[in-house]
């Protein structure tokens, strides 16, 4: 049974919606705007909410307007008198309320419109969550495709999932999800490039004119095998820009509306900067004062929220172990080759279930060089002594 929140300044009328309708309906009640708004934030989510149009604090559609934005989900519903009808018709023209009604309204009048309400509360629900599922396995089954074919590229891409959902929570950002699938994404171009480039690459080495287009071209090509996928339209630009400068990114989305967008796409540029700094032999603290150094390139903003970050992972603890002991609670500290030095597993992964898998084959059979180091998060770390 979908909850539903009544809010009117009249107690008796709230009374009376509990009495009639709480035999088929889960109901709530607040007696303000303010009560009501208090309640959606920390009580809900709730399917609907019905609310009378004129209330002391404010009024009906101004009620609705901050609710949607608390809980978007959520179906509202508007009681009004004849005077205020035209106001009604253009909040439901507008999208702000799904239904009106005009008072007095009695519980066979209601009944209806609530069982309609719950409905369609529900199939927004059931069909986000069909997409969110269909998403996540989609970002998964990418992930994994790019672990067997270049797991120096998705080690990279984990790390920039790290970075980048620090920064989206320092910033209290609500999307995170949305910047750890582009981080997560970001280097699904590089499935054409060999391995050993990216290694190159990552080590400040120097790269061959044909490789080096190579890598400037991968944030293009993970665009284009994006691009099709429903709801990902926001994660190709963000990925786009990953190797634009702060003053770049900017100037692409200068509109207002353009704001988050931009804010993302700074957030995974900077990810990338340290990324690169760091994998070329700098310590954080020297690569985070080289980069507030080059104010034109990366976001000040950004990067001083990074000093924050924990790079001495003092929650965990390093060690070598052999691939039988080897679980998806470590994170690997040291690539894993083969016993002839192929890459199996690039250092800063998690060992996900595809990686755990694939290791203990290639030991089974071909043969890993072993012991390799790992880290463990202390809650996990093992007692070899028990």
């Amino acid at each position: 049974m979908y909850p539903i929140l009544f809010v009117d300044d009249d107690p008796r009328i709230l009374k009376s919606f509990q009495r009639t309708l709480s035999k088929e309906f889960k109901i709530s009640l607040a007696e303000s705007p303010a009560a009501a708004l208090k309640m959606l934030a920390e009580q809900g989510p709730f399917a609907v909410l019905v609310t009378d149009m004129k209330m002391p604090e404010m009024n009906g559609i101004e009620l609705l307007s901050r609710a949607r934005k608390i809980s978007p989900d959520t179906v509202r519903i508007l009681l009004t008198g004849h005077a205020d009808q035209q106001t009604a018709i253009d909040a439901v023209n507008t999208g702000e309320v799904f239904r009106f009604l005009t008072k007095p309204c009695d519980s066979e009048t209601m009944t209806p419109i609530l069982r309609a309400a719950t409905r369609q509360y529900q199939l927004v629900i059931s069909e986000r969550e069909l997409l969110e599922q269909t998403l996540t396995g989609t970002v998964g089954v990418l992930s994994q495709i790019l672990t067997l074919i270049n797991p120096v590229a998705q080690g990279k891409a984990n790390r920039l999932r790290l970075y980048s959902r620090h920064l989206a929570k320092a910033l209290q950002v609500e999307e995170v999800w949305l910047i750890e699938i582009a981080a997560m994404l970001s280097q699904l171009g590089c499935l054409t490039i060999p391995p050993e480039v990216i290694t190159r690459q990552l080590a400040g080495g120097v790269l061959k004119e044909q490789e080096r287009a190579m890598v400037e071209k991968h944030p293009r090509l993970a665009g284009k095998l994006l691009v099709q996928i429903p709801r990902l339209e926001t994660v190709v630009e963000i990925i786009a820009a990953q190797e634009k400068s702060a003053g770049e990114i900017r100037t692409l989305f200068p509109e207002p509306g353009q704001e988050k967008l931009s804010l993302f796409c700074r957030i995974l540029q900077v990810a990338c900067g340290l990324d690169r700094l760091i994998m070329s032999g700098q310590p954080p603290k020297i690569a985070l004062l080289m980069m507030l150094r080059d104010e034109e390139t990366f976001d000040p903003s950004l990067v001083r929220l990074l000093e924050q970050y924990p790079f001495d992972l003092q929650n965990m603890v390093r060690m070598k172990v052999v691939a039988r002991e080897l679980t998806t609670q470590m994170t690997l500290d040291e690539d894993v080759l083969t016993s002839q030095g192929v890459l199996l597993a690039a250092k800063g992964q998690r060992v996900s279930t595809a990686i755990l898998s694939g290791i203990l084959n290639y030991a089974e059979t071909i043969g890993i060089m072993e012991p390799f180091a790992v880290l463990v998060p202390l809650i996990h770390f093992p007692n070899k002594g028990a």
